[in-house]
């Protein structure tokens, strides 16, 4: 029998196994042969003990990191092409956000906390700016859905994705994983493992990516899209003996690409009600030809200068001439790093009881310019710097007995956080003033910031009791306590931004002082505007697990999950923008079962599920006293999910594997009012989540099949499916068909083909990928930039060669 062995997020809400496929459940070094008509059995440990995975209550979508390369899954965001229900926005300020039946938040400030968790071996990273680049060297990702927090790791409401790394070996091993593909893509990964000595093995691992330009712009000869990313990973594993075991890991990333252009839509600014859109300005967009449905085509400036040294307030930014790049004009380019240095270290007390305690620390640095509005005007030109130092640590003690098995312990977390904005507005609507003042200066140049330290206190505890040979009662709670401290404020930056402000409102705000309004309008903030969040939850989870005579599982499960509140990075006037979300929560209720039928050759599983949703947090808007309507962090008192999965894997004939699933959620609000993307105050019941296609569906075919004595050959499809959805709190559902129709996310599918010969002994592996065969153009992203709305386009069609090599 061959087994898959799994290390993940332990004894978290036990819901329905959907996703994980029969190619996964090979073993790694019998992947390629076709031996039986049947589905391997897959053996789990993510109750730290192994099991079938059709006896752990667990909702768990599994791909293999040899899978994962073949099929092109390089970076979080590509997940949702393996996950059914899950959905990865790529969004301009370089922080990915993740959304899972439904329950996400997209808000890109660095230090809000994610609904949906990422971790690289039981290690948070506890911020998506964190999590780009960890997909390599990858044994095997694992993503659960559901809330989660009963145990280590963070509290979330949304689910957990886990990448389980590749570990040092106690033999030599090495391999190189080298593509090349479209836009001079090449893409090289490789890893050296083995002893250095008796109970000490090391691996070490790396990859780098480069590209030439993907994205074309269609009004003048200029291109963007390049790729420079370095990715590396160090571990030691020292094993002397008597039950004492530990982990070092030193890893890292770079990337120097380029950030995304936007794509102008039609009717950018025609309708829209903010007060912006009525000034003289916006004109411009007006007339400015909208992006041509092609993914490659877009259209920017380059407004970030290089040298902050050489701003000079007398001078009139928008004359400018922010379409090519001068010597003070920065190229959209990101340069970010990140690095972490993690220790674990496992005791056996007993043969059934373990104490472990895992330590952590991590530092991130990004400073990237962007432009998101699809033009060569000078209007939401930015430049995001900042960073996040994290340090965690946890201790716990699990024991596994004839009765069952338990987990209790503690964890502590610490960030330090800084994020700053810095806009160039000068050639925008948002630059003229909302009250005519004769003679007047421009506002051209501002920066906003965020300051906050983020402490979190957890203890917690899990038990799986066997009730009966076929019953399984599974409790378990987590206690958490969250401390964040907050300063920040919009600042104005030169350029005569001051001076335009004190025009408009009388003020004297100074050169590089704070413009936000206190509640005694119209004071300003001096120096800046400080304030704290402290809250606390109980999180929990109960269920029953009763399986059957034929060896299906039948599963009941409620849960509780929190995730904490947090202040928003953004430009506002008023005190209002900073005013933070607190925690939400959700309680989810589950009724699923999975089992094996045709003496193996089919495992099917099902699921519904209905999710009670408290607090939801949102990026909407809020009134404004100089813009009317700007963006802030809301939140909807409440609201709900319902929804049902279903996953079937089998395999009818030797070496032919088939897995399809499928996600169905109604997502509705309840009870909301609040301001539209266009400004409009609304009352939202009954409205859909932004950000959550109501069908997510994948599906994936593979044949292996013999070449001669010592070749194999493989061929397979996989196609991604997901309905149309909106990016904003608006949809066609409305009386505001025509303006909610701008921020519509359109349904698409995608379909990858890729077929290859492994050869000595699956020693090396040559193949050939076509990604998005039908070129079909889809975006992942709208959003309202005051002067302009913006799409962001997903990747039009690519192809290339892939070779592997084993040692």
């Amino acid at each position: 029998m061959q087994t898959y062995r799994l290390l993940g997020c332990a004894a978290v809400p036990a819901i329905m196994l959907a996703g994980a496929t029969p190619a996964l459940a090979q073993n790694e070094e019998t992947a390629a042969a076709p031996s039986t008509a049947t589905l391997n059995e897959i053996i789990v440990t993510a109750n730290k003990r192994e099991q079938a995975i059709n006896d752990v209550g667990l909702s768990i979508t599994v791909q293999s990191g040899e899978d994962m390369t073949i099929k092109g899954i390089d970076s979080p965001t590509d997940l949702g092409k393996i996950v059914p229900g899950l959905t990865v926005q790529p969004s301009p300020f370089n922080t990915p956000v993740y959304t899972l039946r439904g329950i996400g938040f997209y808000e890109t400030t660095l230090s809000a906390a994610p609904t949906v968790a990422v971790y690289t071996d039981e290690i948070a990273l506890p911020f998506s700016a964190t999590t780009r680049g960890v997909a390599f060297d990858v044994q095997r990702v694992e993503v659960l859905k559901g809330p989660q927090g009963t145990l280590f790791g963070q509290n979330t409401t949304g689910g957990a994705i886990n990448y389980i790394v590749n570990k040092p070996t106690d033999t030599f091993d090495a391999g190189v994983d080298l593509s090349y593909g479209r836009f001079n893509t090449i893409d090289v990964q490789g890893f050296v493992s083995g002893p250095i000595t008796n109970g000490v093995n090391a691996r070490l691992s790396a990859r780098t990516i480069q590209s030439d330009d993907w994205q074309y712009s269609y009004t003048r000869d200029d291109t963007l899209g390049a790729q420079d990313k370095i990715q590396g990973r160090f571990q030691l594993e020292i094993d002397p003996g008597n039950g004492f075991r530990v982990m070092l890991n030193a890893n890292g990333w770079q990337d120097k690409s380029d950030t995304q252009a936007a794509q102008l839509i039609e009717d950018s600014c025609g309708t829209n009600t903010a007060s912006t859109c009525g000034s003289p300005d916006a004109d411009n967009f007006r007339a400015y030809p909208p992006a041509p449905n092609n993914a490659r085509a877009a259209d920017w400036s380059y407004g970030i200068f290089s040298d902050y040294s050489l701003y000079d307030e007398t001078e009139d930014f928008s004359t400018r001439d922010y379409s090519t790049r001068g010597e003070n004009n920065r190229p959209l380019q990101r340069d970010d790093r990140f690095y972490q240095l993690s220790a674990r270290v496992d005791l056996d007390l007993t043969a059934a009881l373990t104490l472990t305690s895992i330590t952590a620390y991590s530092d991130y640095k990004t400073n990237s310019v962007q432009d998101f509005d699809g033009s060569i005007y000078a209007t939401v030109d930015t430049n995001t710097s900042g960073y996040i130092k994290n340090f965690s640590q946890e201790l716990r003690v699990s024991g596994n007995y004839a009765w069952g098995n338990f987990i209790i312990g503690a964890n502590y977390d610490s960030s330090k956080t800084y994020d700053r904005l810095f806009y160039n507005f000068s050639q925008g609507p948002s630059s003229d003033p909302l009250y005519a003042v004769p003679d007047s200066p421009r506002g051209q140049l501002t920066f906003n910031y965020s300051d906050q330290d983020v402490k979190n206190y957890a203890v917690f505890g899990n038990i799986e009791y066997a009730l009966t040979d076929s019953l399984d009662l599974v409790a378990g709670a987590r206690y958490t306590e969250s401390k964040r401290d907050f300063e920040g404020c919009t600042n104005d930056f030169g350029g005569g931004t001051a001076i335009w402000w004190n025009s408009i409102f009388g003020t004297d705000v100074q050169p590089g002082e704070c413009l936000t309004f206190t509640a005694d309008f119209p004071e300003q903030f001096r120096p800046a505007l400080f304030d704290e969040l402290n809250e606390d939850n109980i999180s929990w989870n109960v269920g029953l697990n009763y399986k059957t005579a034929s060896n299906a599982l039948l599963y009941a499960r409620v849960s509780r999950g929190y995730k904490s509140g947090s202040f928003p990075t953004a430009s506002v006037a008023s005190f209002s923008g900073y005013t933070p979300v607190k925690q939400e929560s959700v309680t989810a209720y589950e009724l699923g079962f999975k089992a094996p039928f045709a003496n193996g050759l089919v495992n099917i599983s099902a699921a519904a599920f209905y999710y009670d949703y408290k607090n939801k947090q949102l990026r909407g808007r809020k009134p404004d006293p100089v813009f009317v309507t700007l963006d802030a962090l809301v939140q909807i008192p409440k609201s709900s999910v319902t929804g049902v999965e279903a996953q079937i894997d089998l395999r009818p004939a030797d070496g032919l594997t088939m897995s399809f699933g499928g996600t169905y959620i109604d997502t509705k609000i309840k009870e909301y009012t609040g301001f539209d993307a266009l400004g409009v105050e609304r009352n939202f019941t009954g409205q859909d989540f932004p950000y959550a296609p109501a069908l997510t569906a994948i599906g994936d075919i593979n044949y292996d099949f013999a070449l001669g004595s010592n070749a194999e050959g493989y061929m397979g499809a996989s196609v991604t499916y997901n309905s149309d959805t909106t990016s904003a709190l608006s949809n066609t559902t409305t009386e505001f068909v025509d303006e909610d129709k701008r921020y519509a996310m359109k349904a698409y599918a995608l379909l990858d083909l890729r077929a290859g010969v492994r050869l000595n002994d699956d020693k090396i592996r040559i193949g050939g990928y076509v990604r998005n065969v039908t070129n079909t153009f889809y975006w992942t992203n709208v959003q309202d930039n005051l002067a302009s709305i913006s799409r962001f386009t997903g990747m039009p069609r690519t192809y290339g060669v892939q070779l592997s090599w084993r040692y």
